[in-house]
């Protein structure tokens, strides 16, 4: 490494004796105050608590009307809600939602990885209301889709509108939304806990697709998966996939464990009818169940259940 030297004005060749002169700056800078609140992203630790602050800096001090985030899910190929703002501008949790990029979404995404524009916009698109249990269309108008992009890959998708007021879009402010996604986006990527995995809270430690699926099996464990895997709107195989990654145990598994349950609950409500109970429980025949039942108990159930006194008069119907 050379050796430092000293290039203080005074001391530079030729510099001569007049004095630089130094201008005051302008009091107060738009584009500072900005900066100054795009800084306050770096102190965050946890995805989703990034994208939360990213929604309320899009309300304020951007100044757009209506923001929402969306994360895609390669696993899934879905696009998943995150964090938006209802009519009122009030942040609202959307992690229930979730949709299906179509082949516009993917040209926006594709035209941002490759710098050719920072974001798109939709005409008499459905102006949307995410609810804890609805998601309501409360008019249409004009939606801006600005991609959420790392510098290797897309990571989601930032969808801003005027809700019901007739506000335009303004360049910008979208010029400075596009800013804030750019960094959200190399955020992400470099919070360790954000590589290649979903964007959840803490709060909700499953994946919402296998939380929902997770309730429908509670619900009934005879549903079958294509069912379930045709709700969500995903395949079968791909759904299987991403269960037995979040959950840590297959779908086929998790389905057994949930009949068993119900069925020792039937059982314990007095019914004395084993072949009964198994297919009240969801099992698809007695032979299904005799085989679950022993691979998990270890024993049969005739065995198991009539060892206490309590269960010697259960008997296989």
């Amino acid at each position: 490494m050379p050796a430092r030297r000293r290039i203080d004005w005074p001391r530079l060749p030729g510099g001569g004796t007049a004095t630089p002169i130094w201008r005051n700056p302008p009091a107060r800078s738009e584009l500072a105050g900005l900066l100054k609140s795009l800084a306050d992203l770096f102190s965050v630790r946890h995805p989703d608590d990034l994208i939360k602050r990213a929604v309320e800096l899009a309300l304020h001090p951007i100044g757009v009307v209506r923001a929402g985030i969306y994360l895609y899910d390669e696993r899934l190929d879905l696009m998943l809600g995150t964090w938006g703002t209802d009519l009122r501008r009030r942040v609202v949790d959307e992690h229930q939602a979730m949709f299906r990029l179509n082949d516009g979404g993917r040209r926006v995404l594709a035209r941002a990885l490759s710098g050719e524009a920072m974001w798109g916009v939709v005409d008499n698109s459905p102006i949307i209301v995410n609810e804890a249990k609805t998601t309501r269309v409360v008019g249409r108008g004009w939606v801006v889709c600005t991609p959420i992009c790392s510098a290797r890959r897309a990571l989601g998708m930032l969808y801003s509108d005027a809700g019901l007021t007739r506000a335009r879009i303004d360049p910008a402010k979208q010029a400075r939304l596009a800013a804030l996604c750019s960094l959200v986006g190399l955020l992400l990527e470099a919070i360790p806990r954000s590589q290649g995995k979903v964007f959840l809270s803490s709060a909700r430690a499953r994946h919402p697709a296998v939380a929902k699926a997770a309730k429908m099996f509670a619900a009934d464990p005879s549903t079958p998966v294509a069912d379930v895997a045709a709700d969500l709107q995903v395949s079968p195989g791909r759904f299987a996939r991403v269960f037995r990654m979040e959950m840590g145990i297959s779908l086929v598994r998790y389905r057994n464990q949930q009949r068993l349950e119900r069925f020792r609950t039937i059982v314990d409500g007095g019914h004395e009818n084993l072949r009964a109970a198994a297919l009240a429980a969801g099992f698809g025949s007695y032979a299904q169940f005799h085989r679950v039942f022993q691979a998990h108990h270890g024993t049969s159930p005739r065995a198991y259940l009539g060892a206490p006194p309590a269960r010697r008069s259960v008997r296989r119907g």
